[in-house]
């Protein structure tokens, strides 16, 4: 490793902003690192810290899908990700060359359901067929919502979005995992209360209503395979798998 140099928590965030940000924070991961190994890999659960990156979602477009789904969202969600993308990969060079380590999360992708070491040796010694093909699960590479609820971006509300007190759901994430030793934020708990907006708009009745507890399995808030139905059926009616009725629903941020 590099011998590290002097890099300030006030620099990445600056940046941060310089490149589009609307806000950013950073998370201590050690509280959840028993969490993180289990579900994303020791590797993840080795990175003490996570710098969490928000962009705010155009409102107006978010709540146009209380009237049906429009290719705007569609675009700006994709056009938000890449965006929030260069920004990780960004605030991951800085890092790397002060001396430190940095892992840029992608903004959207499922992780593989296993790991398969020494895969590229398998396939030239064993030979492609002999190989399993290797699928991807209903899960995130690395949640951003944990860490942008531990860096106090927001909370997880019970649609399992990410809900921050300006604009609700209303934004989209990205993360870098590293060990640079940056002062945490302050996790922020739960503010939905007693609210139900997000479960009575779901069609599919895939939220369950149930508070976020770190506790808890994902499966007891939403049911990933009807979410995802609802999606795919989307894209083969409307051609973009899209939905966005329980971002839309949420009063914080309307």
């Amino acid at each position: 490793m590099q011998n590290q140099i002097n890099i300030t928590k006030e620099l990445i965030i600056e940046r941060a902003f310089q490149l589009g940000a609307s806000i950013c924070g950073v998370g201590d991961l050690t509280s959840a690192q028993h969490f993180i190994s289990e579900n994303y890999g020791d590797y993840c659960a080795s990175f003490p810290k996570a710098i969490s990156v928000a962009i705010f979602f155009p409102k107006e477009i978010i709540q146009e899908q209380k009237a049906g789904p429009t290719r705007s969202y569609s675009y700006f969600y994709h056009a938000i990700n890449r965006q929030l993308d260069s920004i990780g990969l960004t605030i991951s060079n800085i890092l790397q060359s002060a001396g430190y380590k940095a892992y840029p999360v992608p903004t959207s992708d499922y992780r593989e359901e296993v790991r398969v070491e020494n895969l590229q040796k398998r396939i030239v010694d064993d030979g492609i067929d002999a190989v399993p093909k290797i699928g991807t699960e209903l899960m995130g590479m690395f949640s951003h919502r944990l860490a942008a609820q531990l860096a106090g971006i927001g909370w997880i509300g019970k649609s399992c979005n990410l809900i921050n007190q300006k604009v609700g759901p209303r934004l989209r994430l990205t993360t870098v995992l590293t060990d640079a030793p940056f002062t945490a934020d302050v996790p922020l708990s739960s503010r939905c209360g007693k609210c139900t907006r997000c479960v009575d708009a779901c069609p599919v009745k895939a939220i369950s209503g149930r508070s976020y507890d770190p506790a808890d399995q994902v499966s007891d808030r939403l049911d990933r395979e009807k979410c995802l139905w609802m999606q795919e059926s989307m894209g083969k009616v409307f051609g973009k798998s899209t939905c966005g009725l329980c971002l839309a629903a949420c009063p914080w941020g309307q």
